[in-house]
């Protein structure tokens, strides 16, 4: 017994099929209907052909080119369109018809599949990404604020246990611990702004990420030299966050790899586009080899900017440093100092 998802699929198959052969029998009344040259009438089922590769199967696309060739024979035989042809002429017309009509149901069949392909190569590439951002955020959790989060819960045991011992500093300890369970908030607010940040659509992308490089240098204990100029007074929702994004990816991969605490971030408009560059004077890596192992966010990065028509370059050489750089086209209108 056939199971639906089988039935569905034959379905999806035979319909196109259907549609292609009832276009080929309306082609032909049309044709005989107002005396149609055989020229015409063969590029129209041609047509018909294509059109049926373009959304069926190639099984019902090689049905409809077969029917498409009965047709021809049709012309070839009717009275009302005596060509002067004989048998042989007749065979080799419609050989080489179903001949081209297999070749582009083929090409197109091909096609399609490659597109597929594409499709889900990126579709496996943004689950990829955001898997490796999920991991990233719970190790940062686990082993930065859970950790912590140990530490206070121990600290505030004791403190119930030293209430009765006079020599405790009891007032000392518990402003040490209402200190490190602010900074905890304040570190876990910070990952919640990189998560989604909201302050997006107030405050402006060069305020917001000036900002987060306050913050996340004072997290990670690096310098982070942050300018922007010459950008327009509003950049779109899509770019800004595509940016900032981007931002958080070159400034992790710099702290994380880079080896050096000094990392500078510059963002600017020009005649057309908005640049985003993070450079550092570390390590560096072997592009080519950063790329086939689609590690260190390069693919996330370059997912994004597609989205807004950007590029991503980068520059980096083993023990010569790392510059990111992002490119975005946009309409600047007026420009802030």
């Amino acid at each position: 017994m056939m199971t639906t998802t089988a039935i569905h699929k034959v379905w999806c198959s035979a319909v196109p099929g259907l549609l292609g052969a009832v276009g080929l029998a309306l082609v032909t009344f049309i044709c005989f209907r107002f005396q149609v040259g055989l020229s015409t009438a063969a590029l129209l089922y041609l047509m018909i052909v294509v059109l049926m590769s373009l959304k069926g199967s190639f099984v019902s696309s090689t049905v409809v080119s077969v029917l498409a060739v009965v047709c021809l024979d049709y012309f070839f035989t009717a009275p009302l369109f005596t060509l002067g042809m004989n048998d042989l002429q007749s065979y080799v017309a419609m050989i080489v018809f179903l001949t081209t009509s297999l070749i582009i149901t083929r090409l197109v069949s091909r096609v399609r599949k490659q597109a597929e392909e594409a499709l889900s190569s990126v579709s496996y590439k943004v689950i990829k990404a955001e898997e490796q951002e999920r991991h990233r955020m719970a190790t940062e959790l686990h082993e930065d604020i859970g950790q912590r989060l140990s530490m206070l819960a121990l600290g505030i045991e004791r403190l119930k246990t030293d209430t009765l011992d006079p020599s405790v500093d009891l007032p000392s300890r518990m402003d040490a611990a209402w200190k490190q369970t602010l900074e905890i908030l304040t570190d876990v607010k910070a990952l919640a702004h990189e998560l989604h940040s909201p302050r997006l659509e107030y405050l402006g992308i060069a305020a917001v990420m000036s900002s987060f490089c306050k913050e996340f240098g004072e997290r990670k204990r690096v310098g982070i030299d942050f300018r922007s100029d010459g950008l327009p007074s509003a950049l779109p929702s899509e770019i800004s966050l595509c940016l900032f994004r981007v931002l958080q990816e070159a400034l992790y991969n710099a702290v994380q790899h880079s080896g050096v605490r000094q990392v500078d971030a510059r963002l600017w408009g020009t005649s057309g586009q908005i640049q985003l560059t993070v450079s550092d004077l570390g390590v560096g890596f072997n592009l080519k080899k950063g790329r086939q192992d689609g590690g260190l966010g390069i693919n996330r990065m370059q997912e994004r900017l597609k989205l807004v028509k950007g590029n991503l370059s980068i520059d980096s050489r083993p023990k010569r440093g790392t510059t990111v750089c992002a490119r975005v086209p946009v309409s600047l209108g007026r420009q802030v100092s």
